[in-house]
This record gives C-alpha cells, sequence and structure tokens, in this order.
C-alpha cells in the first residue's frame, strides 16, 4: 500500500468516525426530547386541574443579584472542510460549561465564527481543550474574540 492510500485511508476512517460521532449526538438529542416530553406528560396527570393538557413552561424568573454576568464572545475555528467537522466543532461549543447560548453561527468555505454568550470570566481555552475531540493552535486573540486552527489527525503521519 502505497503512503497516499494509507493517508486517504486514514483520512476516510476520520471522516466516518466523525460522521457516526455526530449520527450519536443527533439520537441522544432525539432520545432526550423524547424523555422530556414524557416528563411533561407524566407532570400534567399529577395535576387533576389540568385535564391532561400540556403542562406550560414556567418563566424563569431574574434574579440580577443572583445571575451570573455573561458577555458576548466571538470563536472563529478553521479548517472545516465539511460541515461535519463545523457540527463536531458547534456541538463542543455549546457543550461547554461556561457557554450559555449560541447567537449566531456564520460558516464560510473551511472556517465557522460562533458567537457565543458566556460567563464573564470564562476560562474558554481549558475548557475546549477539554472538550474538543481534536487539538488545536490559537491563531489571533483578542478581548471576547479568538480564533483557533484545528488540528485534524490526517496528514499527522502514520501510526
Amino acid at each position: 500500500m502505497t503512503r497516499v492510500s494509507a493517508s486517504a485511508e486514514q483520512q476516510k476512517g476520520e471522516v466516518e468516525r466523525l460522521r457516526s460521532a455526530a449520527a450519536g449526538i443527533a439520537k441522544e438529542l432525539r432520545d432526550l426530547g423524547s424523555r422530556v416530553e414524557e416528563l411533561s406528560e407524566a407532570v400534567a396527570a399529577l395535576d387533576p386541574d389540568s385535564g391532561g393538557h400540556e403542562v406550560e413552561q414556567p418563566r424563569p424568573r431574574r434574579r440580577k443579584s443572583s445571575r451570573p454576568p455573561v458577555e458576548q464572545f466571538r470563536v472563529t475555528v478553521r479548517p472545516l472542510p465539511e460541515l461535519a467537522m463545523a457540527a463536531v466543532a458547534e456541538t463542543s461549543l455549546r457543550g461547554l460549561p461556561s457557554v450559555k447560548r449560541v447567537l449566531s453561527v456564520e460558516r464560510v468555505e473551511d472556517w465557522a465564527s460562533f458567537l457565543l454568550e458566556v460567563s464573564a470570566e470564562a476560562d474558554l481555552i481549558s475548557e475546549m481543550r477539554e472538550a474538543m475531540p481534536v487539538g488545536f493552535n490559537v491563531d489571533d486573540s483578542k478581548p471576547n474574540e479568538i480564533s483557533l486552527e484545528l488540528k485534524w489527525l490526517w496528514g499527522a503521519g502514520s501510526v
């Protein structure tokens, strides 16, 4: 087997692993949605006055003193040559403890930019190093903005 074909096989294997991981995450999210629906129905059944109707979602109370301060932070990642890779990056960012929500996503060619609402004083770099399925280097860093170069496995030499 030539070195080029071995590298291509490794790349195919990695892409398949990413697709499988994305599919697994999607299934888990569907399962969680089903479980939330079941729990909502069970709660509605406990209330005799509800008549079996859907449970109204309570509105969160806003307490200025108890809510930690949040700020917007932009994370740009590259290379993301396939949509599945962008999905993996977005899923990883959404799962970080200090990320409250993703405000917007912009994907152009082989990069993506994520505008996040994060807890103030968060250590995003440390959280990303633990959560991201691939290593990365910090290309550029400014206040409330960072650019990362992802280190995908292909091209890393044979194992």
